[in-house]
């Protein structure tokens, strides 16, 4: 119900997208990447009442908390499904037509750690920016699930063969690896992908039950409550 509200691109959008700042902290983030190794579990049932990002086409696995994309050819390729699904869905805004979505400026450079979730920072890869999101959310520990970064018998995501993968998808994807193993930002990292380059491999189903107590209320509506309430906002900030 909330993202109809948003139906053009608009100031009062992103001053929204500005107030999400720091409105989960204390709590972890799992952020569902692409990658084959997502089928290594039941994230559906697993993450359920947990905060959760969603990458791209993770709502094949899993409908997310939020569903964020930087590419337009999600939309073009989904814009049937887009709209159905319950999570709130969070763009960059070129890449959101018909105005479904919060948006999210995207500027050129570097990856580095964004002040607030308005502005998010580097080209060619959605993991990075998935990562400075969840950052600038205040979650805490992050768990990365399908950061992969390779493909797996032939196939390059949980759900098939991705048309767009192109012969620099896997090195972008990798340059952002990179980037999130070296710029924590002062969070803890949890790895539960089949990467090369994140750390200690962890079962998802141990880390799920060790993070749960974390959890004050487990529903999509209590989250999403704390991204829109400006009473919680303030309570969250007054506690800094």
């Amino acid at each position: 119900m909330l993202n109809k509200k948003v139906v053009h691109v608009s100031k009062k959008s992103r001053l929204t997208v500005r107030r999400w700042k720091s409105t989960m902290r204390g709590l972890p983030g799992f952020i569902i990447g692409n990658g084959p190794s997502v089928n290594d579990y039941d994230v559906a049932s697993l993450l359920k009442g947990t905060f959760t990002i969603g990458i791209n086409r993770a709502f094949k696995a899993i409908d997310p908390t939020i569903l964020m994309w930087q590419d337009v050819e999600l939309w073009l390729t989904e814009r049937a499904a887009l709209p159905k699904l319950k999570c709130v869905k969070y763009s960059r805004n070129a890449s959101d037509p018909r105005g479904i979505a919060y948006q999210f400026k995207l500027m050129p450079g570097p990856f580095r750690l964004p002040p607030n979730p308005m502005v998010l920072f580097g080209k060619g890869s959605t993991g990075p920016l998935a990562y400075q999101f969840a950052h600038a959310l205040g979650c805490d520990p992050i768990v990365l699930i399908g950061f992969d970064c390779q493909y797996r018998d032939g196939v390059t995501d949980f759900y098939g063969n991705n048309n767009h993968h192109k012969k620099h998808t896997l090195p972008n994807c990798s340059r952002g690896l990179k980037w999130i193993a070296k710029s924590a930002g002062g969070r803890t990292i949890i790895n539960c992908s089949d990467s090369n380059f994140l750390k200690n491999r962890l079962p998802l189903d141990k880390v799920v039950k060790k993070l749960k107590p974390y959890y004050p209320e487990n529903t999509r509506e209590y989250f999403v409550e704390r991204l829109f309430s400006r009473n919680i906002q303030s309570k969250i900030n007054r506690k800094k």
